[in-house]
């Protein structure tokens, strides 16, 4: 697969999860980050998914693996970090 079409996979795919847990988003778009300083202090190139909510008009961003496109992590704001479990946790 080709980085353009990762990128339209990543931004379909948490376009769905938002969609499942009915979260209301508009902006949404995904870009390639290379060397991007990760929550954990690495560096890595990866995958930008972002997307502004409604609510708030806060932008949230998704940071997936541009290789096997897992999402690894929510960021919330600079210095404010959710995992994906948590971020798309829907109370039933």
């Amino acid at each position: 697969m080709k980085l353009e079409e990762k990128k339209h996979e990543m931004t379909r795919r948490v376009k769905q999860k938002l969609d499942e847990v009915n979260y209301r988003i508009f902006d949404i778009h995904s870009f390639f980050s290379e060397n991007k300083l990760l929550r954990d202090l690495t560096r890595k190139s990866v995958i930008v998914t972002s997307f502004t909510e409604t609510t708030l008009e806060n932008t949230i961003s998704i940071i997936s693996d541009p290789e096997t496109l897992e999402m690894l992590y929510v960021r919330t704001g600079p210095t404010n970090f959710v995992d994906i479990e948590d971020f798309f946790h829907r109370e039933e």
